[in-house]
């Protein structure tokens, strides 16, 4: 079986057209930024991060791979994701903290919360928004409970919203895919 991250990856692969404007919304190690930038169909990728750190490596993994010129990188909470987008077709947010990093600094639920619905707003008819979920910490347990229930809620004449899981793992990380079927009515 594909790890988690690689199904998610499958997903957006799945979903990218022409000229996409994708978006990683919580760049860490810069893989999921990489893997975007790769998409030949995909003209530019944005990424997200608060920690210097993250930005360095997915700038470094960028030029080493000859893609820096398609991304835009922004030293910046996820939340604010508004100020530097007008809409895109696919987007990732891989929950949790920077894999071997600082375990204290991690996505918390009132950012990200933040984070998403803004992101929801921006997505373009049929974009992807890729939630990977990882509620084996307390920050991510919070995140794990309010998204399962925030994603029950959204209107199914607007979103199909996917949730892949191993049921045997409780801890185990997990995807919750957003795909845009049709503009929301103005209220």
């Amino acid at each position: 079986m594909k790890k988690i991250v690689e199904m998610a990856h499958q997903l957006i692969e799945e979903h990218v057209g022409e000229h996409s404007i994708a978006v990683d919304f919580t760049m860490g190690q810069g893989n999921d930024l990489l893997f975007l930038a790769q998409l030949p169909d995909v003209k530019i990728v944005h990424g997200f991060d608060i920690q210097e750190e993250a930005v360095k490596m997915s700038e470094e993994k960028l030029k080493t791979a000859g893609l820096l010129e398609k991304a835009k990188l922004h030293l910046v909470g996820h939340e604010h994701c508004d100020a530097f987008l007008d809409g895109y077709d696919i987007g990732i947010f891989n929950f949790g903290y920077l894999p071997h990093g600082d375990e204290t600094i991690t996505t918390m639920l009132d950012t990200s919360k933040l984070a998403v619905e803004k992101a929801l707003k921006l997505l373009h008819k049929h974009g992807l928004l890729v939630l990977v979920v990882y509620p084996g910490h307390e920050q991510g347990q919070k995140e794990s409970a309010y998204f399962n229930s925030w994603c029950e809620e959204l209107d199914g004449h607007c979103f199909n919203v996917l949730q892949m899981r191993m049921v045997n793992h409780k801890q185990a990380p997990y995807i919750l895919a957003i795909q845009r079927i049709r503009e929301e009515k103005k209220k």
